[in-house]
């Protein structure tokens, strides 16, 4: 068995003709082999490139499009280009703009939990630097693979309120598009509604009513009645959410609702029970389930 070490967290071994990453002497199976086939030479371009894939336009990614070319490699080869690769990537301490994101951010992850300072650093400077972008796709991959479990509360605040503004206008031009067509866009605007109390519920923002107040009189109608059929505590047992939280969050909703639109309020009708389970205590410190996505 070849490997190699590339610092006191991160190993490389040849086993059984496949090259394994190690992250602090665990396997990490996240990817058995890289994207891209960056050399020192490359480094030079990297600092023109603003996003992570746009790597595999610009440099080398032959290993990747063409499986011919990596069938005439031996497992030693493959090798010795996983440990160059990882190598360039670690002296330019986890530039994430050097491994495709399948790979750096998972990777990051799991070298900020061995307690790798380094990846640390990186690893928030660059979700805080994502999230500033305001993209839907950006926030939910990090939000759902649970990415910020290891921000303070000082630096959600700050991810917030620097991304809070980009990440609604981006929210609500997708909405006005969707809503005007809205049994043809049904998945879109509830993958929307998701994305909303995920981060109003587990960090205890308010976008709902911002985006609310943001809609025109026709468009916040019809926002607001999917919200009625979406909004079931049922649906977010998997958010690690006090019941309390939700129940205070979804009594705001109901006093919003039967202010501003007391018309539509027989839609509470159709909802479950499961709002209001007496089973359940009131208490936040109670948690119930944990996130699980595909």
């Amino acid at each position: 068995m070849q490997k190699y070490t590339l610092n006191d967290y991160l190993e490389l071994k040849l086993e059984n003709g496949h090259t394994s990453i190690y992250v602090n002497n665990v396997l990490f199976t996240q990817c058995k082999y890289l994207l891209l086939n960056i050399s020192k030479d490359d480094i030079g371009i990297t600092e023109k490139i603003d996003s992570i894939d746009q790597a595999a336009e610009i440099l080398d990614s032959s290993m990747e499009l063409d499986p011919l070319i990596r069938k005439t490699l031996t497992p030693e080869e493959e090798f010795i280009g996983h440990c160059s690769n990882l190598q360039v990537w670690v002296e330019n301490e986890y530039d994430t703009r050097i491994l495709h994101n399948k790979l750096a951010f998972p990777l990051l992850k799991k070298l900020t939990e061995a307690g790798d300072l380094l990846a640390l650093r990186v690893f928030k400077e660059e979700i805080v630097k994502r999230f500033e972008s305001g993209y839907i796709n950006t926030a939910q991959f990090f939000l759902y693979n649970g990415y910020l479990n290891s921000f303070t509360i000082e630096e959600l605040k700050y991810v917030f309120d620097q991304s809070g503004s980009k990440l609604i206008d981006n929210i609500l031009l997708q909405l006005r598009d969707s809503l005007e067509s809205s049994l043809d866009n049904y998945k879109i605007i509830k993958n929307l509604i998701d994305l909303i109390l995920f981060i109003d519920l587990k960090y205890g923002n308010n976008y709902l009513f911002e985006v609310c107040e943001s809609l025109s009189e026709n468009l916040r109608l019809q926002f607001v009645r999917f919200v009625i059929l979406h909004l079931n505590y049922k649906e977010f047992i998997n958010y690690t959410i006090p019941y309390g939280r939700f129940y205070t969050y979804f009594e705001q909703f109901v006093d919003y609702v039967y202010e501003n639109f007391s018309h539509i309020v027989d839609l509470f009708k159709f909802l479950d029970s499961g709002f209001y389970c007496a089973s359940i205590p009131l208490d936040e410190k109670f948690s119930y389930g944990t996130i699980l996505y595909e």
